[in-house]
């Protein structure tokens, strides 16, 4: 059995969707949410369950995969309404989704997609299956800091695992208790250092680094972020 959670802020959209899917055999739907933040633990936690992710009113998609993924790392994420370019595409299969749809598809293609993605396999267009391929070996080369690179200190380590769950600027420097522009100074140093460009390819190098189990992330996890509800008038100056 597929279990489904439908993400999107337009209720008829997103319970249209149910519909049309709680009769597929094969299929179950979990549950209806108007929006990301409302994922909770319990439905994660069960055998990793296929998301349907709306991103088109959405404020900031890929920092929505972000975040889910980052709380829930086994999740499949299907993006919704996707423009068919190649760079959106690209942008959030980096990002760790395991499917698209952009506003083109079918049902039919849908139903398709989520079988495909429970079954870990990719379905997209021989187009961006080609695109998908070149990016992997550019990342495999952008990932790994160059020898002269050096090591990124535990503050930037720290923020590049925020800039993974999605946080601005700003509320890295209040998870921190550091001045916002220590925060940009941290993130250009990390892009710098890393040889990246951009934050969702910060974001991405740091996933990737969790996933790899990374001694230089595990290293510093484990003591690096303040408990969330560290006040703060407890903050000093980094």
């Amino acid at each position: 059995m597929i279990e489904l959670i439908i993400v999107a802020a337009t209720r008829f959209y997103r319970e249209g969707l149910a519909l049309a899917l709680q009769n597929v055999d094969g299929f179950a739907v979990l549950s209806t949410l108007a929006r990301p933040e409302e994922l909770e633990p319990d439905l994660t936690a069960r055998k990793h369950p296929v998301v349907l992710l709306d991103i088109a009113d959405l404020p900031d998609g890929p920092s929505a995969v972000i975040s889910l993924l980052a709380g829930n790392p086994g999740l499949r994420i299907i993006t919704l309404g996707v423009s068919d370019q190649e760079y959106d595409i690209l942008a959030y299969a980096e990002l760790g989704a395991a499917g698209y749809l952009t506003r083109e598809h079918s049902i039919s293609e849908l139903i398709r997609t989520i079988s495909s993605v429970a079954n870990g396999e990719l379905r997209c267009s021989p187009r961006v299956a080609a695109a998908l391929c070149r990016r992997v070996a550019e990342l495999s080369a952008e990932v790994q800091p160059s020898p002269d690179a050096g090591v990124l200190s535990r503050r930037e380590v720290q923020v590049a695992v925020l800039l993974e769950q999605g946080l601005s600027n700003q509320e890295i420097s209040r998870q921190l208790c550091i001045a916002l522009a220590t925060v940009k100074n941290h993130v250009h140093n990390i892009l710098d250092k890393l040889g990246l460009q951009g934050r969702a390819a910060a974001a991405a190098w740091a996933r990737q680094q969790r996933l790899d189990h990374s001694v230089l992330v595990r290293s510093t996890l484990h003591q690096a972020l303040p408990p969330n509800n560290r006040p703060h008038s407890n903050c000093r100056p980094d």
